[in-house]
């Protein structure tokens, strides 16, 4: 379109833009269209696409809609075509599952691994790093839980799909809390945490033997706070 053709009164370019306004029907016609063959392919591609996406899935899902935009609203856009492509991203995504069936390197590449955030009530500062998940976001997942602090957990795992696994200790041992320092306890009175330092960083529990209050013997911060319990 010419700089010439932008004119701002021209109510008819608002409303159907370069079109005629009998594409307007037509427009709507091939969204019913597109909409049932997108039920279609979207059932063929399986369960796993009503339930959290993985990374492939979230790339196909991103396809399609990239695939229906054009024949959705432009008149030039043959839906043919189109039913093509989606025919062979549905192919695409079923031959992927079928490797990673096969291959555990290929289910690797598709969809990533898990990665353990908590050991034994401390964090794996270098696994969250790389998975670009700092202490406050995770913290965050874990108030969703109703996890209070780190000295409940033997694991947590961040799956491959993106949600959070964990598993408890039999027994609560004292630990860093996970609420925000204006809604974090009091130090304990009494009790295992009486008296306790763990530390702020990785939520590492020193032992009667350690030194606590110096550099921790994990992370190697110097930031220390009462353990709750």
């Amino acid at each position: 379109m010419k700089k010439e053709d932008i004119i701002f009164s021209d109510w008819h370019r608002w409303l159907f833009g370069t079109a005629p306004p009998a594409f307007a029907f037509e427009a709507a016609l091939r969204a019913l269209v597109i909409f049932s063959a997108m039920l279609l392919i979207v059932r063929w591609l399986g369960r796993r696409m009503k339930g959290q996406l993985s990374i492939s899935e979230l790339a196909i899902i991103l396809t399609l809609g990239a695939i229906i935009a054009g024949p959705l609203h432009l008149p030039t856009g043959g839906l043919l075509p189109s039913f093509a492509v989606l025919l062979t991203v549905l192919g695409v995504h079923r031959l992927s599952n079928w490797l990673a069936f096969k291959s555990r390197p290929a289910e690797l590449v598709q969809q990533g691994d898990v990665a353990l955030l908590v050991r034994n009530g401390c964090l794996e500062l270098e696994t969250m790093q790389n998975h670009a998940l700092s202490q406050e976001q995770f913290f965050g997942m874990l108030r969703n839980q109703s996890i209070a602090q780190l000295g409940e957990l033997r694991r947590a795992y961040l799956e491959a799909n993106g949600r959070l696994s964990y598993y408890k200790l039999p027994e609560p041992q004292p630990g860093l809390s996970v609420l925000p320092p204006a809604d974090r306890p009091p130090p304990a009175a009494d009790g295992p945490a009486q008296g306790r330092q763990v530390c702020a960083t990785c939520g590492y529990l020193p032992t009667p033997t350690d030194h606590a209050g110096t550099h921790c013997l994990r992370c190697k911060a110097d930031n220390w706070v009462p353990s709750v319990i």
